[in-house]
């Protein structure tokens, strides 16, 4: 009977030491969905000039800058617990806002006669900005709680594509009409800082749910065409699950 006792508790405490060795150590899939929002994206100045024929002609914008409305995000990812506390993750994600309008000051020189217009809001119409956001994430939290707060710092690429839809120019007060001009569509991949925190809760060894916050900050964005800018970012709150293994 004894030793039937002490086999049997031998191999209880092996189970339990395997399930502590299976939580804080290994490999996990988590997946978030929610609301992004990008505050605004400002572009640097902006001149080019040309001459031919006699004529000389140089323009430029200063202060561009692009709005966004409320849009939404959703990402996948995995990870692997490499103790009680620290995580290593990847992920990719998708963020998705519609642009309203954008607003700029507007300088043109003509054989040394100069015009401007300043502080002008031009609406836009199926403008949107899209991007692909992919990081590698080193995490802090722990799985062994019940209530699981974590934060966490990401690096990678963000390629992105800007469509600026049609602008509306209406000249019907000069008798010329209404013309829907084509605003273009760019595309750029900056450099990606993620900054991460949430609380879970843990419904089993497997399984968490829970609400998480990020920031992407993003850097060196060349969009082609004089759009450039130095930073900006996209703020969001996502639900999350997470399922270990």
């Amino acid at each position: 009977m004894l030793l039937f006792l002490i086999s049997g508790g031998v191999g209880s405490a092996q189970d339990f030491n395997l399930k502590n060795n299976r939580e804080e150590i290994g490999i996990y899939v988590y997946t978030e969905g929610g609301a992004a929002y990008m505050p605004n994206i400002g572009f640097k100045d902006y001149s080019t000039s040309v001459s031919t024929g006699g004529i000389s002609v140089s323009g430029g914008y200063s202060d561009f800058n692009v709005s966004t409305e409320i849009g939404y995000n959703f990402l996948g990812g995995i990870g692997y617990a490499l103790n009680n506390n620290l995580s290593l993750e990847l992920e990719a994600g998708f963020i998705s806002n519609n642009i309203p309008s954008f607003t700029s000051n507007f300088d043109v020189t003509i054989n040394g006669t100069s015009g401007s217009i300043s502080g002008i809001t031009f609406p836009l119409n199926g403008a949107s900005i899209q991007q692909i956001p992919i990081c590698m994430n080193l995490v802090i939290m722990n799985p062994d709680l019940s209530f699981r707060p974590m934060v966490g710092i990401g690096l990678g690429a963000c390629p992105t594509r800007m469509d600026l839809g049609t602008y509306r120019l209406d000249l019907t007060q000069i008798g010329a009409g209404v013309y829907d001009l084509d605003a273009g569509s760019y595309t750029a991949t900056p450099f990606l800082i993620k900054l991460k925190a949430g609380l879970g809760y843990s419904f089993s060894p497997n399984l968490d749910v829970g609400v998480r916050a990020f920031v992407n900050i993003l850097t060196g964005s060349d969009f082609g065409d004089g759009f450039q800018s130095n930073v900006y970012s996209v703020i969001g709150v996502n639900g999350n699950m997470t399922v270990r293994f």
